[in-house]
């Protein structure tokens, strides 16, 4: 570990410490771009002082289905205008100008998915914290560096070591992609006829290649990544039923790997059980001639795949050192998959956003902001504003209703855990019968009457008065307390037909 290592903030070092249990950044959206040109300009003036012009891409994250990133893979995931299309370049033990990993730190300040380690020959780093904190590291003191900072409206104070130190890693022993380790793909090629071939070129990105013929092992070996992860799984398969049944069952979380038939890949997902279901709009798992599907397992506990291996150096020899340490992100991905579907959870409200709904921190300290509860899902009476019912900081009790495991958001309903009083109303009502109720609104054709707690009906314009009338407001006013008729009771489009004449004594 280099003898001199800094921690820069944007905020008081005593806040960022107290916030080592949140999930919650500080900086406000409209605020990080000025803050992340104010860490480039700080760790720019570090490097310069270290005389560093290059630096080293270690242990990369392009993006993922949790990623780093709060805005997924926003702007190409910061790597767009600095490495070619497909993020070519960016891999474990790249060589970039100091230039490109300022690019690469700004990215990772914006939270835009990429994330890296940064080092240099001389022992200089730079690791982008998840917490807004950045440390620098070399091996003489830089005190003009850390003044510089600080005029740029930032905290930068010494601190024992990084957290994200490369000796702190924890790794697997990797085998090396080398001869023998091709010799045995080609073997599984000829007797199973066919393999699928999985190539992480950073910490969470996959590329994939079916494999099926000799020729086709060498073809895919020239053109994969430096240091890149690969695994070998068995190949895809066309019986689509089959795996919609294994997605709709949702046992574990898999990955769905679809090829097309051009011969292309889909981009992958998380298999969430909705895109299982074949009377959807619009099918994930597509049925036909040249349509593959395979499940490839995300939970490490969950992944034996057929062979597995890192590339090597050209010169044969295995440098890559990925690490397997569970980030927060991998947590949020086990504690989601825990989720169903149906199933009750008690949160906390945490914010709202303006009248469509509110977040919601789940139980667990990895759920925070997880839940969202819509308005018309919090109540199946009419209420004035969310605060009557989901007010920040209460404890709520709502079902889930959906998780949309790319967005990282549970759906939550608040009346799906409420007896529905509108079919109660229907299963003891009936058309002809009369009934008391509370004029709750007027307008343009009729007037609405709240018949129970819950439960509305429209009185229309011709079924006021027996004679004409041009507005309700001539015969009706809210909050009037009437006796009306039902005349039809909508199952299907849930509406109540009501007549204020046909309920008035002859």
């Amino acid at each position: 570990m280099a003898p001199f290592v800094y921690r820069i903030t944007p905020y008081d070092p005593a806040d960022l410490d107290a916030a080592a249990g949140r999930d919650s950044t500080f900086i406000a959206y409209d605020s990080r771009e000025r803050v992340a040109a104010a860490c480039m300009a700080a760790v720019a003036g570090f490097a310069l002082d270290a005389a560093v012009e290059q630096v080293t891409i270690d242990n990369p994250m392009a993006e993922g289905f949790f990623s780093f990133s709060v805005l997924a893979g926003r702007g190409g995931h910061g790597l767009s205008g600095l490495f070619p299309y497909d993020s070519v370049g960016f891999h474990d033990g790249a060589r970039v100008p100091l230039t490109t990993g300022l690019g690469l730190l700004r990215a990772m300040v914006l939270r835009e998915g990429a994330w890296c380690r940064l080092q240099a020959d001389n022992g200089f780093f730079v690791h982008v914290g998840d917490r807004d904190d950045i440390y620098v590291g070399g091996g003489r003191d830089q005190e003009n560096a850390v003044s510089r900072t600080r005029i740029l409206g930032l905290f930068a104070d010494r601190v024992a070591s990084s957290p994200y130190d490369p000796a702190l890693d924890e790794t697997d022993a990797s085998r090396a992609a080398d001869e023998e380790f091709w010799s045995e793909v080609g073997a599984l090629v000829a007797d199973r006829g066919g393999v699928l071939l999985e190539e992480r070129p950073s910490g969470n990105a996959y590329r994939w290649h079916r494999l099926t013929a000799a020729h086709e092992v060498e073809a895919v070996h020239e053109r994969l990544t430096p240091r890149a992860r690969l695994a070998v799984w068995p190949d895809l398969t066309d019986d689509v039923e089959a795996i919609r049944a294994a997605v709709v069952r949702g046992e574990r979380l898999h990955l769905l790997v679809r090829q097309h038939p051009g011969g292309g890949f889909h981009r992958a997902c998380v298999a969430e059980p909705g895109m299982g279901r074949a009377d959807g709009p619009n099918p994930q798992i597509t049925a036909g001639p040249g349509h593959r599907v395979a499940l490839v397992p995300l939970e490490r506990a969950d992944r034996h795949p057929l062979l597995a291996a890192v590339l090597p150096d050209g010169d044969g020899v295995l440098r890559a050192r990925w690490r397997t340490n569970r980030s927060r992100a991998e947590e949020r991905r086990t504690f989601l998959g825990s989720l169903r579907v149906g199933e009750a959870v008690t949160g906390v409200v945490a914010t709202g956003l303006n009248d469509i709904g509110v977040y919601v921190h789940l139980d667990d300290d990895l759920g925070r902001f997880l839940g969202f509860l819509r308005v018309p899902e919090m109540s199946w009476t009419r209420f004035d504003s969310a605060d009557d019912i989901a007010p920040i900081g209460r404890e709520v009790r709502a079902e889930i209703i959906s998780i949309d495991f790319a967005q990282e958001q549970v759906s939550l309903s608040m009346k799906a855990l409420q007896p529905d009083p509108w079919q109660h109303y229907a299963d003891t009502h009936k058309g002809g019968d009369t009934v008391s109720g509370t004029v709750t609104k007027l307008v343009p054709f009729g007037a609405f009457v709240q018949v129970e707690e819950g439960v509305e009906g429209l009185v229309h314009l011709t079924e006021l008065v027996d004679h004409d009338v041009e507005y309700p407001q001539e015969v009706l006013a809210v909050g009037d307390q009437v006796r009306v008729a039902i005349l039809d009771v909508d199952r299907q489009r849930r509406r109540i037909s009501l007549s204020l004449k046909r309920a008035q004594p002859e």
